[in-house]
């Protein structure tokens, strides 16, 4: 077959073979039509047109919450999202990679700050973001890892009653649909899912089995203790992830959430477009000023506006409608209405800094595997596109700490096989790094297999801000994450670097000759490798993103340390809640999808209790 590949075929034939595959070529050109996604349903409104509710961004949360809110018959629903339909290469998880930089990415990049990330193009991390119903449950990892208990403990301990474990828990069990198997056979791990949600959670359908489970078997050896489920044991634990997939599709929230809802006729939608304003009438929410198709027009809530546009965009519009710190709307001349000094700060993320292992194995594959693995995919939902392109479904978490149960660290592992014509493409497109430093670990992957593990920090004591760049409501905002200002987290990258190396005296690693290649930071060629020093230079210059920022509209008790109340009310002004990652008073140890579809769903049910006269 390799031999034919590319070439012409001289065999003799009658005729009937090559009909017969060119019959077939024809059903796999059209297969495409084999993963049907209707477009969302768009309603026509008017200047002053009025609802009940307003939701602002269709994404992770948003879609949850107008999914929710229009349960209810009696009131009228408005779902504003900036996007528009996510593309057929949304569900398909190998093609993630496929729809950063695209129209359905909001293109966000960090402000260079001259110490981190510098050997990033120029010095700037791209924080990609999905813009399209779904948001960034339509374009993310897919990995669903709700974190440990103790976080939400935490946030409980600090005032927030509203948000105890018992409470997390039920709305985590409301929103899920375990569907592997495997899974509902342990009544252990069946009993810590829900079963009757909308949100499908599965397993992958892996390509790389064999060497995934001989990175856990490593990870193992090493004493990241092999578990059946990452949401029940984290800490110092390794395996297989649950993921928002299914059949080799993604399940995001608008496939979730979004179409079993979106022809109930309380539940109006505006595809691609931009909310500019939240009108604001003595200190109370009335509805929002929006573009949509190069017009201007307001649009009324005569109960609530809920703001759901995520991490960055909520405190950007807050700030353009006067709420946020004085000085700073003084500064881009905008009356401030509100003086909430905490709107855009406490910006935590989960950094990714990059550890990558060569070996004799996996071996080069066959140009025309590709093709078959693309097969596979449309026939049985199998091969490489069947789970994300950057990562495979091994993961390990484990902590840097003494005397703590609760992980810090996370390895997320992604196996690159030798000599991947894409692999620059990749790592340029998913990370921007410089392409001298791109171009040294391609040359490795030339000759060896790569072992790629996306290292973060799942507990950081850095923290940055968001900022108006202008008034402009299509400006994009500055954001400043301080990856590194606080000198632990950099202590904390080094150690944890240190402690997942270890995997190289395992014997899976020593059978294929492992070992850490050299990255092109000139900065960092002074220090020994695998050394304390190096790893820390490492981490400072190639420091990116997991895509997990959080905390720009934190939840607490007043308006001197945070944005809205337990009820995720926005303090200061009536009618007007926010319902997004920001709210979040602490980062988690998860992968952040999963708690912003619980905080979609527990602030759901808030907005219902808090208008329980109404009929329902």
């Amino acid at each position: 077959m390799t031999s034919c590949y590319g070439g012409t075929c001289l065999t003799p034939t009658t005729g009937a073979a090559p009909m017969t595959f060119a019959t077939a070529l024809q059903y796999f050109a059209a297969a495409q039509c084999l993963l049907p996604r209707e477009p969302l349903p768009e309603a026509q409104v008017n200047d002053d047109d009025d609802f009940d509710f307003i939701v602002v961004g269709a994404g992770s949360a948003g879609s949850v919450v107008a999914s929710r809110l229009s349960e209810n018959p009696n009131w009228n629903i408005l779902l504003l999202e900036a996007g528009g339909d996510a593309p057929l290469e949304s569900d398909i998880p190998g093609l993630e990679g496929a729809l950063f930089g695209t129209e359905y990415d909001w293109h966000y990049l960090t402000v260079n700050d001259g110490v981190t990330s510098q050997a990033l193009i120029n010095g700037s991390v791209g924080w990609n973001r999905g813009k399209m119903f779904g948001g960034c449950s339509s374009i993310n990892g897919m990995i669903y890892l709700k974190g440990d208990d103790q976080i939400f403990q935490t946030w409980y301990n600090l005032g927030n009653k509203e948000w105890s474990v018992d409470q997390v828990r039920k709305y985590f069990k409301k929103a899920e649909n375990l569907q592997n198997q495997e899974m509902l056979k342990n009544p252990t791990i069946s009993d810590q899912y829900g079963h009757s949600g909308p949100l499908v959670i599965n397993k992958f359908n892996s390509t790389y089995s064999d060497y995934i489970q001989n990175v856990i078997d490593s990870w193992d050896e090493i004493g990241f203790r092999r578990v059946n489920d990452l949401n029940i044991e984290n800490f110092m634990a390794s395996g297989t992830v649950t993921a928002t997939a299914a059949d080799g599709i993604r399940q995001g929230t608008d496939k979730a959430y979004l179409e079993p809802a979106a022809n109930r006729p309380n539940l109006k939608i505006l595809k691609k477009t931009l909310v500019s304003k939240i009108v604001i009438d003595n200190l109370k929410a009335s509805g929002v000023e929006v573009e949509k198709d190069g017009k201007k027009i307001k649009l009324k809530a005569s109960r609530e506006v809920v703001l759901s546009a995520g991490t960055i965009e909520s405190p950007k519009l807050l700030m353009l409608s006067g709420i946020g710190p004085a000085k700073h709307l003084q500064d881009n001349d905008i009356t401030c209405l509100v003086d909430s000094p905490m709107v855009g700060q406490n910006l935590q993320d989960h950094c990714l800094v990059p550890i990558i292992i060569y070996g004799n194995e996996p071996k080069e594959t066959d140009p025309t595997d590709m093709y078959h693995s693309h097969i596979d995919y449309l026939a049985y939902r199998k091969g490489l596109l069947s789970h994300s392109d950057l990562v495979t479904d091994a993961l390990s978490v484990y902590t840097t700490e003494t005397n703590t149960t609760y992980s810090n660290v996370q390895n997320i592992l992604s196996i690159l096989p030798k000599n991947l014509d894409t692999i620059k493409d990749t790592f340029m497109s998913a990370f921007r790094y410089n392409e001298s430093v791109v171009d040294s670990i391609v040359e490795l992957n030339k000759d060896y297999g790569t072992y790629f593990f996306l290292f973060s920090i799942l507990k950081p004591y850095s923290s940055g801000n968001i900022s108006l760049s202008s008034s402009d409501p299509k400006d994009k905002p500055l954001i400043f994450p301080n990856y590194f200002k606080d000198p632990r987290d950099l202590a904390v990258a080094a150690a944890g670097i240190k402690m997942a190396t270890k995997i190289l005296d395992t014997d899976y690693f020593k059978s294929i000759g492992g070992f850490l290649g050299r990255m092109n930071v000139p900065e960092c060629d002074q220090f020994e490798l695998d050394s304390e020093d190096y790893w820390k230079c490492i981490s400072k210059n190639l420091v990116t993103t997991i895509f997990h920022p959080v905390r720009t509209s934190q939840m607490g008790q007043c308006i001197s340390s945070s944005v809205v109340d337990s009820r995720l009310r926005v303090h200061g002004v009536k009618n007007l809640r926010i319902i997004d990652a920001g709210v979040l008073p602490t980062t988690v140890n998860g992968n952040l999808n999963a708690v912003i579809i619980m905080i979609g769903e527990r602030g759901s049910d808030l907005i219902k209790e808090d208008h329980k006269n109404e009929e329902f």
